[in-house]
């Protein structure tokens, strides 16, 4: 439940500032590629030297929930921050286009940064070990993808209408302070935990040349994956009459595939007997799926959404 409260807040925010940067920036593709790529920067960024800390820490529930106190006060001031720099932006890129980018880059990629560090606490204190960390990982994957589904779509038809970009902000904020307060609860009494044992149970040349080739090629499939959010992005707003709205739902989309694939393959994934040759099945038949999806789009999806909001507006009119 913890980590479905992350993943929502986390896209919540992930919205909003996307929002936001298209009207700083003025160019929706460049909005949504700088959001994106800061997002996952600092998750990234967050994941490998939070990740460490909580190895060492004896109460990992305390580091999620200073976490999440921290990513409510970023996100936050990151919010207002953003919704007062276009007058910056604009001056910084009429001197410097590096400065400005970077600027905006670094504004939002500084909660992420403390979010990548939620997933290792939550792994940590659940005491997920070696042979299992392939289905426990996977689930709690799982879970933090299924509360970003819901913060997504949420945020674009609910909250932004609602309350508005600030009002939203505070929303995700209330929910963080939630699941620290939760994650405090569920610490006390908790045994403290014994540091990470990290002895190498086989030889470390093997090992570490594994686990680098396995980073490296896991960074080349998030990479493609991103390339894919970006390029769907901007391939299916041309066909939908609510950019806002579009965005949501391809985002809302692409994450349920992500949390479906990681639930469906979690129970399944320590069972596997070359799993080098599944990750190369997996990413090949990803790539022609998209190529599929890619070409098969057209006016149909207007003539979709004009027949859902005549639907919708019968609905309303017939109570």
């Amino acid at each position: 439940m913890l980590l479905v409260l992350s993943g929502g807040v986390a896209l919540i925010y992930q919205v909003l500032w996307i929002r936001q940067l298209t009207q700083i920036v003025g160019v929706d593709v460049y909005a949504v590629t700088t959001g994106v790529s800061a997002f996952f920067a600092g998750l990234a960024l967050g994941g490998l030297l939070l990740g460490r800390l909580a190895d060492r820490v004896r109460r990992p529930l305390r580091l999620y929930a200073a976490l999440e106190i921290g990513v409510a006060l970023v996100g936050v001031g990151m919010t207002f921050a953003l919704a007062h720099s276009a007058s910056l932006f604009a001056t910084l890129e009429a001197s410097s286009s590096v400065l400005a980018w970077g600027l905006v880059f670094l504004m939002v990629g500084i909660g992420p940064f403390l979010m990548g560090g939620t997933l290792p606490a939550m792994v940590r204190s659940l005491r997920v070990t070696a042979q299992g960390i392939g289905t426990g990982g996977g689930w709690l994957y799982a879970a933090n993808t299924a509360g970003a589904i819901i913060g997504t779509l949420v945020t674009a038809f609910a909250l932004i209408p609602l309350l508005g970009i600030q009002g939203s902000a505070l929303t995700a904020a209330a929910l963080g302070l939630i699941a620290a307060a939760g994650a405090l609860w569920l610490d006390d009494g908790t045994p403290a935990q014994a540091e990470a044992d990290t002895a190498p149970e086989s030889s470390p040349d093997a090992r570490s040349k594994s686990a680098t080739l396995a980073v490296l090629f896991y960074a080349i499939a998030g990479g493609i994956a991103l390339g894919y959010e970006v390029v769907w992005s901007q391939s299916i707003v041309q066909f939908m009459s609510t950019r806002s709205y579009a965005f949501a739902v391809m985002l809302a989309t692409y994450l349920a595939g992500l949390a479906l694939g990681a639930a469906l393959f979690a129970g399944r994934a320590d069972r596997v007997r070359d799993p080098w040759a599944s990750f190369g099945l997996l990413i090949a038949t990803a790539g022609l799926v998209a190529l599929l999806g890619i070409s098969l789009l057209g006016p149909w999806l207007t003539a979709l959404q004009s027949s859902a909001e005549q639907t919708a507006l019968w609905l309303t009119g017939s109570r």
